[in-house]
């Protein structure tokens, strides 16, 4: 299984806290996007790699194609921003 948990305005947006899926349905970071608007509240934001932050098992990826595999914990949030 891969835990997939949102953090900032992905988590507030997609009225979503986390989810797990498997391999079968996520196979990249950028598939974990299409689970959460599918999960997301009916007027929900939609959220994709390019808005947002992503790490894997609390390393931050750049890559959209990055690889997911069992026991990977992803993190989506929003982008840092100054204040």
């Amino acid at each position: 299984m891969i835990k997939v948990r949102m953090f900032g305005v992905v988590r507030l947006g997609s009225g979503v806290k986390e989810f797990e899926t498997d391999t079968n349905h996520v196979k990249t970071v950028s598939d974990c996007f299409d689970i959460l608007n599918i999960q997301s509240a009916p007027n929900a934001d939609k959220f994709t790699f390019d808005d947002s932050q992503v790490f894997v098992n609390h390393t931050r990826t750049t890559k959209k194609d990055y690889a997911v595999k069992d026991g990977d914990e992803v993190w989506l949030m929003s982008p840092a921003a100054g204040g």
